[in-house]
């Protein structure tokens, strides 16, 4: 069953999830992220069937998330790399990883730690104001419409910016 497109919608996040939201697209990511970059190493290490994965790396090539390279004497068979595009994901994923090891732990604890090598420790990902470098408690923010935004005097940001 295929799914409708998000791309349509006003919203980043939906235009996000057009491209990452397939079930097996994180994990397809993750892999990649780990350094596995060959479609036979994928798909045994995810035990994914092979026309999905197929499917999903066409879509984060297509994408520009990830970019396919030859290798081997012949540069017959391929592998995968990140682009910038997709490097931009790993705060994504990093924080999903950060979530499930809080709110959906592992019995014998997380599976996979993050550490920052520059420090030595444990990394857990915190979100910044890129301004004043102050963490952004969901309180303290406040979404208002974007350049890209029609003004409708109806919608919840513009609402809010307004204060009706």
């Amino acid at each position: 069953m295929k799914r409708a497109s998000l791309a349509g919608l006003d919203c980043s996040i939906a235009r996000t999830l057009d491209v990452i939201g397939e079930w097996w697209t994180p994990l397809v990511l993750r892999e990649i992220f780990l350094g596995r970059r060959r479609f036979e190493e994928i798909q045994r290490d995810l035990g994914i069937a092979r026309n999905v994965l197929t499917a999903r790396l066409t879509r984060l090539v297509e994408s520009g998330i990830l970019e396919r390279r030859g290798y081997g004497p012949s540069g017959a068979r391929s592998e995968y790399r990140l682009t910038e595009r997709g490097r931009d994901l790993y705060p994504v994923l990093l924080t999903l990883q950060n979530w499930g090891d809080r709110w959906l732990p592992a019995e014998g604890g997380p599976p996979t730690r993050v550490v920052h090598t520059a420090c030595g420790h444990d990394a857990a990902p915190r979100l910044v104001c890129g301004h004043c470098g102050d963490g952004l408690p969901a309180d303290e923010l406040l979404p208002l419409p974007g350049p890209g935004r029609e003004e409708d005097p109806d919608h919840p940001l513009v609402r809010a910016r307004t204060g009706t």
